[in-house]
Formats: C-alpha cells, sequence, structure tokens
C-alpha cells in the first residue's frame, strides 16, 4: 500500500510536561544526519511526552488504528520556538513508514497482548500515564502545545531524496475536549532518568495531515 495524503486523524493525546534542574541528554536518540546546530539543543531541562491513541486513514479506502508515544523538545531554530520529537515509538508498521517519510525518527516498539496503551517499557524509557480526571478548572496549556512541529529528513528511497528542515502541516483542526489529569504514578522513567510528571493532560481532536512545509531559511535549509 502506497504512502498517500492527505490522511484524516482522530486521537485521544495524552501529554505528560517534565522538567528536571538538571539537562536530560536526548542527543543519542536522535536520526543520522541531524544538523549540529538541532543535536545540540537536545540537551533539555523542559521536555514533553506524549502517548497517542489514534485512528488514521491511509488511503481513500483504508484506516488504522495506533499508538505512538513522542519525546518532544523545545528548540529554537534561525529565531523560531519549535517543539522537535527527537524520537517517536509506534506499534504500527505503515504508521512507521508514513512518519520516516514525513520526517519523524519513528522506531517500531511492539506491544505485549493486553498492555495498556497508556504505559510503555523499554531499557531506557518506563512511562505509565494512567490517570484520574481532577476536578475541571481552567488552566492555560503550555506555551510548548502550540508551537509549530520541526521535522527533519535525510534519505534516498528509490527516486526519491528528501534532506532538510521542514513543518507538519495541519488542516481542518477540531479540538473535541481537553481534561486535565491527575497522574497515578508520579515518577516516570525517561532516557534512563528517574523524573516526575509536573503536569498531564488529555487532548481528543481531529484533523487532517495534507503534506510537509520546508523551511526557506537557507543558512539551515537544504532543498527536497
Amino acid at each position: 500500500m502506497s504512502v498517500v495524503l492527505p490522511n484524516k486523524f482522530s486521537c485521544a493525546a495524552r501529554t505528560a510536561v517534565f522538567e528536571s534542574p538538571d539537562p536530560v541528554d536526548f542527543r543519542y536518540l536522535a536520526q543520522p544526519g541531524l544538523p549540529a546546530e538541532l543535536r545540540v539543543q537536545l540537551e533539555a531541562n523542559r521536555f514533553l511526552v506524549t502517548t497517542s491513541r489514534v485512528s488514521s486513514t491511509v488511503s481513500e479506502h483504508h484506516s488504522m488504528d495506533f499508538v505512538e508515544t513522542l519525546l518532544k523538545i523545545p528548540v529554537t531554530v534561525s529565531g523560531t520556538e519549535y517543539l522537535f520529537p527527537v524520537v517517536t515509538y509506534v506499534d504500527h508498521e505503515y504508521s512507521l513508514i508514513r512518519g520516516y517519510l514525513m520526517g519523524f525518527n519513528k522506531l517500531l516498539r511492539s506491544r505485549p497482548e493486553g498492555a495498556d496503551p497508556l504505559t510503555l517499557k523499554l531499557s531506557d524509557l518506563d512511562i505509565d500515564f494512567r490517570a484520574a480526571q481532577e476536578p475541571a478548572h481552567e488552566e492555560a496549556l503550555p506555551r510548548e502545545q502550540d508551537f509549530p512541529m520541526l521535522l527533519w529528513t535525510d534519505y534516498s528511497v528509490g527516486r526519491v531524496y528528501s534532506r532538510g528542515f521542514a513543518t507538519l502541516a495541519i488542516e481542518d483542526y477540531e479540538r473535541k475536549s481537553l481534561v486535565n489529569l491527575n497522574v497515578i504514578r508520579k515518577e516516570q522513567t525517561i532516557a534512563g532518568q528517574k523524573l516526575s510528571v509536573s503536569r498531564l493532560y488529555e487532548i481528543q481532536d481531529s484533523f487532517v495531515i495534507p503534506h510537509t512545509v520546508p523551511l526557506e531559511d537557507k543558512a539551515i535549509w537544504m532543498p527536497n
């Protein structure tokens, strides 16, 4: 099945905000070829981890369900702030391929049968985002939630060559709900370090991904 965009998505995305007094080093998770300008920013005191339960189309006639977990770091490129998904763990092969071609550094991680989709345990990662809903209250989302998603490609597949930065384009966005949550297990393991969740929230939304948009800054962008 070919990768065909646009694709429609419906998501329940649960995001944990982490703040650490000492920088957490994510450089070992970066994909090969990532420019030094970005790699040096992959030591972060503050970052987000999102586990999404997703249903998406893959063509006019086919759809799929999958779960993915993204480690996202705020970065600055040419004076603009972005959110960079340094690595994404996904449990479906098609999402792996589609994400790779779009510029996500995706790794396939199958889940044991019966495993809760809000948990993921690897050698350097042990998260459990199961939670109880907090009483309804108004609270602004983290400012990083609205940052453009920065992507990086560096591959040659058949006749397709892509190398450079791009941002993820989103259309027809609809937020259906926002719930603040009280995580049951406060301490999580991220990049081999024990850290505490400072905030957990879940957004249910839908949107369309039509394509990616190359950055035009000639100092960092290489044409696709």
